[in-house]
């Protein structure tokens, strides 16, 4: 019987369409046959030990270090990719790869003694099949795992990834208009993951914004403010462009202006922990009681300085601490 003309991928909300020998968007997801394959399962371009706090998480484990795994590959094209050399498919076609094992992963886990393995650096949408084999062996030693994700996967992805991911980081970009012209995706299926995750009680999820000023204007992001405030969400990072990739000759995000939204967001919305790293203002990274006020988690340049939190509680008032903190 001869193979179907299309088949078409559920990962991400491209749904390529392809036929027999072609590949996706992502440059990873490739048709064989009568199936789709990822084309770089479990050959890693890195494996490190980072501070949780960088993914950034800080609503988990607050000063754990955490097994960092990434294979290349993105689904989408952002000219402003922080990690091109490892997303883009003109430069990371040259790297050197090392695969690990899915059990593999879950020994260097244990062997290491770290609580969390973090999907990151790369989009690990579009190689999430080993991510869930990964994900599946590291529960079975009783390890906890995070995706540091653009979020632009299906409800059928996410239907899979739910059930074995502790955590999730979300980034959300901008508006339509900035993922259309500097991205190649669209943000309504981010939204709607973004609001799947912040209501159910089950998830942990965090929301990261890289601010870009001259791209991003104030009320826009207020925008984004106010649907990320409509959605629950409990936690949002707001970070300060650098130029990279295409985007070399663009100016870095001001502090100023960084400081100026993190005022007018926790001043406007009911966000409760919202954060940015500020040379000025050493607060903006510290995690307070959303009842009482109270400092419950003191952070210095990412690191943790000081964990108040008794049980997960505030020290002051007893109120539970949205996150994951024991077991």
């Amino acid at each position: 019987m001869a193979p179907s003309p299309r088949i078409t991928c559920d990962f991400c909300e491209h749904r390529c369409s392809l036929a027999d020998g072609q590949h996706g968007i992502c440059g990873i997801r490739v048709r064989k046959g009568d199936a789709i394959y990822t084309e770089n399962y479990g050959e890693h371009v890195s494996l490190a030990v980072d501070p949780i706090e960088k993914k950034p998480l800080y609503h988990m484990f607050p000063g754990a270090s955490v097994l960092s795994s990434a294979l290349y590959g993105c689904n989408f094209r952002c000219s402003f990719c922080q990690n091109c050399s490892i997303s883009q498919p003109e430069l990371y076609r040259h790297l050197q790869t090392r695969y690990i094992a899915p059990d593999e992963l879950a020994r260097n886990l244990t062997d290491g003694g770290y609580p969390v393995a973090a999907f990151t650096y790369s989009e690990p949408t579009v190689w999430q099949d080993y991510m869930l084999d990964a994900a599946r062996a590291i529960r079975a030693v009783g390890g906890r795992t995070a995706m540091i994700t653009n979020g632009f996967f299906t409800e059928a992805a996410l239907e899979r990834m739910h059930p074995l991911i502790d955590a999730f980081n979300i980034d959300l970009k901008g508006d339509e208009a900035f993922y259309r012209s500097l991205c190649g995706g669209h943000v309504e299926p981010i939204l709607r993951n973004i609001r799947t995750l912040a209501g159910d009680a089950a998830a942990l999820l965090e929301v990261t914004t890289m601010v870009m000023e001259g791209e991003h204007s104030e009320d826009g992001i207020m925008e984004l403010a106010g649907l990320l405030d409509d959605a629950g969400v409990k936690v949002w990072h707001l970070s300060a462009f650098r130029p990279a990739y295409k985007m070399t000759d663009h100016a870095p995000t001001r502090p100023e202006f960084l400081d100026r939204l993190y005022e007018r967001i926790t001043a406007e919305t009911g966000i409760p922990h919202v954060y940015a790293y500020s040379r000025r203002h050493a607060s903006y990274q510290q995690t307070f009681c959303a009842n009482c006020g109270g400092l419950c988690i003191d952070r210095r340049r990412f690191a943790l300085a000081e964990n108040r939190l008794h049980d997960g509680t505030c020290p002051a008032c007893g109120t539970p601490m949205y996150g994951v903190f024991s077991g």
